[in-house]
């Protein structure tokens, strides 16, 4: 543990009557040398914020758009760094002075870093996320939110143990207080670690996106953001729902969103068991065509469902880049509409809900 920078000064009264017969007698070269010192410090740090930002617009991308997030940092260095410089000038000041304004530098060079690693921190997670991770968690944005926050937590704690040590402070004695405060918490609160824990788990698996369709158990609508604890979902009818990421990774999820952006709709229609093969193939093909006309790109598809109770079932399935319940209900209308249109076209009926009742009559009662 290092030791105070302070615990060598005097009272606050008698520093303050010290450091002002120290000035007293300060020669006016050592005040001209500290002045202009000063000088360079402001002109350096001026000179960092216009040099940065002329080289970042001249040469965007790369070490400059760098040096561009680090102009603050490099321009507060160079004019604490001059300061410092400065002040070893003027050697009547106290000798208690100088382990404090030593102490001090040393803090303001940390302070300095942990800022310039914070605003780094964008690209440095960029730069790994670009190296380690997959394309398409390479190009998540929430991904990329996460990580950089989880990066400036670590940065900042790390700068809190070397601040505190450098102030005098027991950081080991917190650091297991923490550390048993920790793992009580962590006990009071498993189950938002297991939300966490799916978080990453969703991640890995890469089970949906922000902005994908998915539907599981009782619940359907779009992803509209992955957080640590729990997602938000926009349901189809509108109302935005919380859901634990526990949830997510318990139960089977059904993503009904393409990698190209694309969501499923479907359609069902009951047809007469009075058509053959031959009738069934030629009403998919032309129900197909229709949607296809209407929906470029969509990609449809018809398909045997079942044997009902009273119709030969047909699912008829297309994307289309609905990204809302509203635009959701919108081609789901359409779709069907048109399911409606081809099939009156081709003369094809749709099959009626029946049931067939078998009545039996008791025989009356001999006499």
């Amino acid at each position: 543990m290092n030791p105070a920078p302070w615990e060598g000064a005097p009272p606050p009264e008698r520093a303050a009557e010290h450091m002002v017969q120290a000035l007293q007698h300060l020669t006016p070269e050592q005040i001209a040398v500290f002045a202009g010192m000063v000088g360079v410090g402001v002109a350096g740090f001026f000179a960092a914020l216009w040099l940065c930002t002329r080289l970042q617009r001249q040469y965007p991308g790369g070490l400059m758009e760098w040096l561009f997030v680090l102009r603050w940092p490099i321009g507060s260095m160079l004019f604490y760094t001059s300061l410092n410089k400065g002040l070893d000038v003027l050697t009547t000041l106290p000798k208690w002075f100088w382990p404090l304004k030593q102490g001090f530098y040393h803090l303001v060079v940390i302070i300095v870093a942990v800022g310039a690693s914070i605003r780094s921190a964008d690209l440095l997670v960029g730069a790994l996320r670009k190296r380690f991770f997959a394309e398409e968690l390479a190009t998540d944005t929430e991904v990329h939110k996460v990580m950089t926050r989880i990066f400036r937590g670590i940065v900042l704690f790390v700068a809190a143990v070397i601040i505190l040590d450098n102030l005098g402070v027991r950081v080991l004695g917190l650091i297991t207080a923490a550390g048993f405060l920790g793992g009580a918490l962590a006990l009071a609160s498993k189950e938002t670690l297991a939300n966490v824990l799916g978080y990453f788990e969703i991640l890995a698996d890469r089970i949906f996106r922000t902005g994908d369709r998915v539907a599981f158990e009782k619940y359907d609508g779009f992803v509209r953001e992955r957080g640590l604890r729990s997602i938000r979902l926009e349901a189809l009818s509108g109302e935005i729902l919380t859901i634990p990421n526990t949830q997510l990774v318990n139960y089977p999820v059904r993503r009904l969103t393409s990698n190209e952006g694309l969501s499923l709709l479907s359609v069902e229609v009951g047809f007469l068991y009075d058509y053959d093969r031959p009738t069934l193939e030629k009403a998919i093909q032309a129900v197909c065509s229709a949607l296809e006309k209407k929906f470029a790109g969509g990609e449809p598809v018809g398909r045997f469902v079942e044997f009902g109770e009273s119709a030969q079932k047909i699912r008829f399935t297309l994307r289309t880049p609905y990204r809302n319940g509203t635009e959701f209900m919108r081609d789901i209308t359409t779709a069907h509409l048109v399911v409606r249109e081809a099939c009156d076209q081709a003369g094809l009926k749709f099959a009626f809900p029946t049931r067939t009742v078998e009545i039996q009559q008791s025989k009356p009662a001999s006499t």
